[in-house]
């Protein structure tokens, strides 16, 4: 489904059960030095992410799956430092040839679809920001063309302390379904399929429902009349670059656009 090089590896998600570590130092001849899969009933993989030497992996009904493919052991004293991350404090041991599961946390609904890792500027917490993916009234409208009406939404895990993560925070916007998302500082570029893109405050503490805290700082809802899709929003996901927000479509293509704020007068504006 999808890949990852970090470091001359590439991690690619195989046949949706594991992921494939394949070394890419030559690029003319890769070679496969490494395999992750869980060994639970009936399990499956839909993405992998790497941070810091890192894989998370979302696993729908087994959650995000924390593994070291290289990570370089941390101590307490590093904590101050800005990539901080306390699963590097069990790191170590792990590579790509050897990965070496570190932490999980199991998703009820069976919903993970993707994760995000994140460490809060303001608060020091480290969190794994995961996304659902969920269509309750099927798939045909998607397969046929047509607008479709997916749920879902993104659920902040606290993995300050990797033996014991938790799910602290939560957030869905009523009707509309969660895709895929970005951490950029303390801002969640969150992809919300018939919802646009969604722009949320993350910063302080994170605890509870933050659509009802009224967290969300913008939106923009992507569409076209000569859409595949005429006038239906359908965003995939979201990624900043520079000053510029990219946001892709499934239903009318690509889009750029900028996060401004109301308050800032321009030039000569008493």
């Amino acid at each position: 489904h999808n890949t990852f090089i970090y470091e001359n590896h590439v991690y690619a998600v195989n046949n949706g059960r594991k992921y494939d570590i394949i070394n890419i130092e030559d690029p003319k001849n890769p070679f496969r030095v490494g395999i992750f899969e869980l060994d639970t009933p009936g399990h499956s993989i839909h993405d992998v992410w790497i941070e810091n030497g890192i894989a998370y992996s979302s696993n729908w009904s087994d959650g995000v799956v924390a593994v070291d493919v290289g990570g370089l052991k941390f101590s307490e004293k590093d904590r101050s430092d800005v990539k901080y991350n306390p699963l590097l404090m069990k790191a170590g041991q792990g590579s790509p040839s050897n990965p070496v599961k570190l932490a999980e946390l199991k998703d009820e609904k069976g919903l993970n679809h993707s994760a995000f890792p994140f460490l809060s500027q303001s608060t020091g917490d480290f969190y794994v920001v995961t996304g659902d993916e969920w269509y309750p009234f099927g798939l045909d409208n998607l397969l046929q063309g047509k607008p479709s009406n997916p749920r879902g939404g993104y659920h902040f895990i606290n993995f300050t302390d990797p033996v014991n993560p938790k799910e602290e925070a939560v957030y869905m916007v009523p009707e509309i379904g969660s895709h895929n998302h970005w951490v950029d500082g303390d801002i969640l570029l969150a992809g919300f399929y018939q919802g646009g893109i969604r722009i949320l405050d993350i910063s302080g503490e994170l605890l509870g429902d933050l659509y009802k805290q009224g967290r969300e700082i913008g939106f923009f809802m992507s569409s076209h009349k000569e859409g595949k899709v005429p006038n239906a929003p359908f965003v995939w996901g979201a990624q900043p670059y520079k000053d510029y927000i990219f946001v892709s479509d499934m239903n009318s293509g690509l889009y750029c656009i900028q996060l401004e704020d109301k308050n800032k007068k321009g030039p000569g504006t008493p």
